[in-house]
């Protein structure tokens, strides 16, 4: 039998090279556990000096939504969904997962109403409705909002809590329903500080996703929400706004319209 102090002894030991062994393992950091998801680390570009574009998307959130955040998450891509109210209840996931995967919540009113043929009690009611139907889903309010067939005017933009958002890049993919015309339509129409629309509710167009996504970065152009996109730049509530920034020299002015897009009564679902 062993003496009682060899025992100690051997228990000193252990306890000491457990304790170096502890050491050593908490001075190295754990690579995957410490670092922050990439998204995170990355702060917007200068869309003043880069090329950026927003992609936004109407109607939703619907069927297809999940599927669109899947192939923008494997993209890296952020976008802006400009939601129906009345929509958001039934997706109350698809929402959230926006929230979670750094996309940007707008408005699209609770019904998709012609804004212009409201009156201003009803014009409340269609923001008032929607940004709860938002909040309640995902914890966040929208930040902005597009008023349904682009159909606005000063008198009623002024009666909305947040910038009016239009395009100037319309990929008619409601019209075609068909993929490649919509990333043909795209890619021929866009420049720096686009706002490219489209629409969630249709599966050929979240077909368009991954190589719209793919081509307009060969093209140099930045990824980013609508909010990035005026990033430091005048974007108020009340104003209607058609495109944003770009680089000196890229693209003609136009940052902001008191009319209504000459394409907005085009786009029946837009």
């Amino acid at each position: 039998m062993r003496s009682l102090s060899t025992i100690l002894s051997g228990a000193v030991a252990c306890a000491v090279g457990l304790s170096l062994l502890t050491g050593c393992s908490s001075s190295t950091p754990d690579p995957a556990g410490d670092a922050a998801p990439a998204e995170t680390t990355q702060s917007a570009p200068d869309c003043t000096v880069e090329k950026c574009v927003a992609l936004t998307f109407d109607d939703g959130p619907g069927k297809f939504t999940n599927k669109l955040l899947d192939e923008l998450a494997q993209a890296h891509a952020p976008a802006t969904f400009f939601m129906v109210g009345q929509n958001v209840s039934k997706y109350p996931d698809a929402v959230k997962r926006m929230v979670a995967e750094g996309h940007e919540l707008g408005s699209h009113t609770w019904d998709h109403a012609d804004i212009t043929k409201l009156t201003k009690e009803k014009i409340e009611h269609e923001v008032q409705w929607t940004e709860q139907a938002i909040e309640k889903a995902s914890g966040e309010k929208p930040t902005v909002l597009r008023p349904p067939y682009g159909s606005h005017g000063v008198v009623y933009d002024r009666l909305i809590p947040y910038p009016l958002v239009l395009w100037d890049v319309d990929t008619l993919d409601w019209k075609y329903l068909n993929a490649q015309k919509t990333v043909e339509t795209a890619m021929k129409e866009v420049k720096p500080g686009s706002i490219i629309l489209m629409h969630d509710i249709h599966e050929t167009s979240v077909q368009a996703v991954p190589d719209l996504v793919s081509k307009l970065t060969e093209a140099g152009y930045k990824l980013v929400t609508v909010q990035q996109l005026f990033n430091d730049a005048d974007f108020e509530a009340g104003k209607a706004y058609m495109e944003g920034p770009h680089p000196a020299g890229t693209s003609t002015s136009g940052q902001s319209t008191d009319q209504e897009p000459s394409d907005g009564a085009q786009s029946p679902t837009s």
